[in-house]
Formats: C-alpha cells, sequence, structure tokens
C-alpha cells in the first residue's frame, strides 16, 4: 500500500462517520493507554501503555493530511488557526513516549512509508537542530542535557549542554544564514518591507507576515488593538502556566506588570549592585583566574553569571543555586525538549512552593515578597498567579543577560582599538553595550497575531496571521540608521528596538543593563590586557549565531598574568 493510499484511509480509521464525507471535520482523539498501529491497510488503536495521555487535533481533512506526512509544520497550523487542540497533552508535549514506532506497520522497517517515522512529537514542536560542525556530538548533547549541573560536569558535556542553547531553533524562525541572517533580511527589506508567506510550511499552515523595516517593526509592536501578544500564551503556557506577563494583552497586562515593575525600576536596583552582583561577578572571576590565563568566557562567566543573581533576586537560598541553575536551562530548552521542560517545571513548583508560603508570614527584600504580598482590586495573587510570573522570570531573567553580556565581549574583543577605548575610559562600556544591542540583539523576533484583518505600512495584514517582527533586521535599517552592518561604538545617536516597543517594553532591562555593566568593568579590572585566544577562535570556528536567538558559540580568551588586579575581595 503506498504512502498516498494510507492517508486517503486515515479519515475512515479515525472517524469511520465522516468517511466520504469532504466537508467533515477531520480529528483523532487519544484518550485511553494506547498504540497507534497500521496493519494490512486498516488502522486502530490497542492498549499498551499506562500514561493514559489525552489529546485531540482537529482540522479540516486537506490539513490534517499535510501535518501527518510533513508537508504542513504543525505547530505553525496551530499558532495560525488552521488546526485546534485540546486534551491534557499541551502543544509541543512529545508523543512519542505511547506512540509505538516501531509496530506501527506490519513487516519491516523497509515496508513503512518514510513519513510515517515522523513523530507527532516532532511535527508539533520545535527542535534543537546540531550542526556536525562543532565540537560536542549529538549524544553528548543530550547526556549532558539529562545530567546534573553543567558546570560540574566534563568538558564534553558541558559544551554540549550549552551547544543545546546555542543551536536552538524554532518552527518559526526567519529565512537567512543562522551565522549572519542580516544580508538576507536586508535583500527581502529592499523587495518588501512587509513580507507575507502562506507556503514556506505548506500551503494549509496558515499565513505568516515578516516585519523587515524599523518603521513597521515599531508599528507592529505599539499596536496592541490589532496585533495580540496571546500567541506567547499558546507557545509557553504548558511550561509556565496561565498568566504569563508576556502573553497577555491589555488592560490585564498593565494590572499584572504594574506589580512587580516598581521593584525592577534602576533607582530600587541599586540595592542589589554592591549585596549581590558584584559579588556574584567577583567568585566567578577568582574561579576564572583560578584555571591560569585561559578560558572560554561562554562556559566559564557569561553562562552560568545572570542564572545566580535572578535565583538571588527571586529569594533562593545560595546553596540551592547547582539545582536552580539545572531547572532554569531545563526550561529555557522548551523549545529542543518540551517534556524536559514541562518536568522542570513540575519540579520547581515544587521546591518554590515553601519558600512562598514562608514569605506570606515573613516577607523579605525578594520578588517572593513582592509577589505574595501584591494586590489586584484588594485580593492577593494566587499560587498560580506567583508561579506564572516566577516561571517567567526565571529563563527570562537569564536568556537576554547571558546572551547580550557574550555578545558585548565578542564585538570588543573583535574591535580591539574599541575594546581600548572602553579601557580608557569606563563611560564607554554603557555605549558599547547599546551598539551590540542594535548590531546583534539577544532575542530577534517577538511574535504577534492579527486580532483582525489590519495594515501595516500600508500592506494589508489577514486575521489570525502570525506577525514576526525582526528586531535585528529593523535595528539594521538603513532608513533608521547609517552604517548599520558596522559596530561603531562612537556612534550618536545610539539607538536600537532590541527591548521593544509600547506597552510590551521588556521589564528587566534596567536589571540586564546593571548587571552587563558590572560585569565588563571587573572583567578589564581582573583581567589585564584580555584579548581574544585566536588560535582557539579559528579551531573552535567562534562566532556569533541565530536567527531567532543570537549569541556567541564561544569566547576562547587569553589574558596578562603579571600587573593582575585584584577583583575587590581578599
Amino acid at each position: 500500500m503506498s504512502a498516498k493510499q494510507l492517508i486517503e484511509q486515515l479519515p475512515a480509521a479515525f472517524l469511520p462517520e465522516v468517511a466520504g464525507n469532504a466537508d467533515a471535520v477531520f480529528q483523532f482523539d487519544i484518550s485511553e493507554p494506547c498504540y497507534l498501529s497500521i496493519k494490512n491497510g486498516a488502522c486502530k488503536f490497542s492498549a499498551g501503555h499506562a500514561a493514559n495521555p489525552s489529546l485531540t487535533l482537529s482540522a479540516d481533512d486537506e490539513v490534517m493530511k499535510k501535518v501527518l506526512t510533513g508537508e504542513t509544520n504543525g505547530m505553525v497550523a496551530v499558532m495560525t488557526g488552521k488546526m485546534k487542540t485540546r486534551g491534557n497533552l499541551k502543544l509541543g508535549q512529545s508523543m512519542t513516549t505511547f506512540f509505538d514506532m516501531d509496530a506501527l506497520t506490519g513487516g519491516g522497517s523497509e515496508t513503512k512509508p518514510s513519513w510515517l517515522k515522523r513523530t507527532l512529537g516532532k511535527l508539533l514542536s520545535g527542535t534543537a537542530v546540531k550542526p556536525s560542525t562543532p565540537s560536542a556530538s549529538n549524544t553528548e548533547v543530550k547526556h549532558a542535557a539529562d545530567s546534573g549541573c553543567p558546570f560540574h560536569q566534563s568538558a564534553s558535556e558541558k559544551d554540549g549542554f550549552v551547544d543545546r542553547l546555542l543551536y536552538m531553533e524554532t518552527p518559526v524562525d526567519p529565512p537567512g544564514d543562522a551565522r549572519n541572517p542580516y544580508p538576507e533580511w536586508a535583500a527581502r527589506r529592499e523587495k518588501n518591507r512587509v513580507e507575507i508567506e502562506t507556503d514556506r510550511y505548506g500551503e494549509n499552515a496558515g499565513t505568516l507576515v515578516y516585519l523587515y523595516g524599523h518603521a513597521e517593526v515599531a508599528e507592529c509592536l505599539r499596536n496592541n488593538e490589532d496585533f495580540s501578544n496571546a500567541i506567547m500564551q499558546n507557545m509557553f503556557g504548558s511550561v509556565m502556566g496561565d498568566h504569563i506577563l508576556v502573553g497577555m494583552d491589555e488592560p490585564a497586562h498593565a494590572t499584572y506588570r504594574n506589580l512587580v515593575a516598581p521593584a525592577l525600576r534602576p533607582k530600587l536596583l541599586t540595592k542589589w549592585e554592591e549585596s549581590l552582583i558584584q559579588v556574584v561577578v567577583d567568585e566567578l572571576i577568582i574561579n576564572l583566574k583560578a584555571k591560569g590565563n585561559k578560558a572560554d568566557l561562554v562556559a566559564d562567566f557569561t553562562f552560568a553569571y545572570p542564572a545566580r543573581v535572578v535565583g538571588q533576586v527571586i529569594g533562593l537560598p545560595q546553596e540551592n543555586f547547582e539545582q536552580f541553575q539545572q531547572w532554569a536551562v531545563g526550561i529555557l530548552e522548551g523549545a529542543a525538549d518540551p517534556d524536559k521542560a514541562a518536568e522542570c517545571a513540575k519540579e520547581v513548583r515544587v521546591y518554590l512552593a515553601p519558600f512562598i508560603e514562608a514569605r506570606r508570614s515573613d516577607p523579605r527584600e525578594d520578588m517572593i515578597s513582592e509577589l505574595v504580598h501584591a494586590e489586584i482590586d484588594g485580593k492577593k495573587l494566587n499560587d498560580e498567579e506567583i508561579y506564572s510570573f516566577l516561571l517567567l522570570l526565571l529563563p527570562a531573567g537569564i536568556e537576554t543577560t547571558y546572551r547580550a553580556l557574550g555578545s558585548t565581549l565578542f564585538h570588543l574583543l573583535s574591535n580591539p582599538e574599541q575594546l581600548n577605548d572602553v579601557r580608557n575610559d569606563r563611560s564607554l562600556v554603557n555605549k558599547a553595550l547599546e551598539e551590540t544591542l542594535r548590531i546583534d540583539p539577544p532575542v530577534q523576533l517577538t511574535p504577534r497575531v492579527a486580532l483582525r484583518e489590519s495594515k501595516i505600512a500600508n500592506t494589508v495584514i489577514p486575521a489570525n496571521a502570525v506577525v514576526l517582527p525582526l528586531l535585528g533586521a529593523a535595528n539594521h535599517d538603513p532608513e533608521f540608521i547609517d552604517d548599520s552592518d558596522r559596530f561603531n561604538l562612537h556612534r550618536s545617536p545610539l539607538r536600537h528596538i532590541t527591548f521593544g516597543n509600547g506597552v510590551h517594553t521588556c521589564i528587566g532591562l534596567h536589571l540586564a543593563r546593571l548587571e552587563i555593566k558590572i560585569a565588563l568593568n571587573k572583567l578589564f579590572d581582573a583581567l589585564p590586557g584580555l584579548r581574544f585566544d585566536d588560535d582557539e577562535v579559528v579551531k573552535q570556528d567562534a562566532h556569533i549565531r541565530g536567527k531567532s536567538f543570537r549569541s556567541p558559540t564561544a569566547l576562547p580568551v587569553i589574558w596578562d598574568t603579571t600587573d593582575a588586579k585584584t577583583t575587590g575581595q581578599d
């Protein structure tokens, strides 16, 4: 039996009552422990797993066929409203635990249609694509993600663990080369500043709209009446809960944002500068110098740094940092391993529960206390609302800072004259950071969904389209800034749209800037002559990469050991 013949029988196998009805909705429902078996031309369920999962996917016949065969991306189809889901399995959770792919057909593997080997887990979730050139193998990557704290593993395991994030991709990754997507985006911007795609993931996946111009990106981000953030709730709700700040629209967004915004304002953040942030940096630098005069600043500094800070800002004890770090990265890997992310989220909730309860009677100067005692219309937040805040703050507080710090170091190390300018005039540290945020945003896109048919720059955007404002493309727009492809911390004015625009401007931007400023100053003080280890840069092919998330693959450096300065500690 051909794959085409098999597909044609699927509607009858799943819902016999709709067979032959071209207008019927084609759906299948997994409501009992089962394997899916296809044998002798018939498709059926049979008992076989104790997890009792339940999931219903529904779409018209043409959409479902293309999703099953891989011609259409399942997640994009759901995001654009072409396919619906319900059940206790959230979008993105792997279904391979109860789909016995080896028993799908009778006979040997040579008789199986190639599309049948594709699991629904892969069809419906983002994947981490690991190129073959960097050091760690796929086996090492998986082993590192499954083992303990990444910073107490062997070198190969640690490399693989970090690589899971460096090579993370999403189903809506924009076009272009991950190493340098900007030329491709520039060419597309010149042709059409608003690009509408209906066939990239198959004609039935729905409409994607890419915005390449600064004015167009800013217009979309400001317009929260026509373009909704609710898509973020759909994408991350299974891990972070039902009250994700970045997935809310007005007026709920403003209400919840105002609860935590005061604690993250610049004047109030100064309390963390000496007592927390500087202490964390000093500890990491001591560990760096203990290794001699060589290090990879991604693995040994930038990746570990923000997690330590955010953990203590939340209110978690320092002795639990290793476990906290492991959970944070597990959640960050959600696009690559949704099952692991969901499990990490569950463990975090169990871990946080006693801290939340303790802060009710004994508040402290931390984020848990702020949330526990916050009120909306005289009513305190419930536990689910608190968990959603903390499960967002956990990865978000790490992601932007670690990537932006790494990229700032990369650009300065790649431009020795400008690095010397910063060493000699520390007022330029802020400018170096802002220029990095412009030229290489750590997060390149912030998706929206069109609530109704609307326009951006006179281009009609269909209702339910997924709109992808490309922050990096906007920052490179020659109509916005001159000589946009060159790193130049001396340019004036220094501006960008990396932290967003409008009501959803990044709430943690002040903390991220403070962390990066302190880290750069401390590193330049403690590591005289800090520079790239040129041989290792070539050997490791160190570069900045990414189309959705962007940061250096490695930062191999050396520094002078004579006339070393102290880090501020005895």
